[in-house]
């Protein structure tokens, strides 16, 4: 049987330090964004 291995959720806005989040930044974003403009 297979195990089920969870891993630690974590922000990766928080886990960076000092990552300011702009609405304007579309590299950043575009992770977050699907197709169709809805946030994830």
């Amino acid at each position: 049987m297979a195990r089920n291995i969870r891993r630690k959720k974590f922000c990766r806005f928080s886990a960076e330090g000092g990552t300011q989040i702009d609405y304007k930044d579309l590299d950043l974003l575009s992770d977050y964004i699907t197709e169709t403009g809805k946030i994830v």
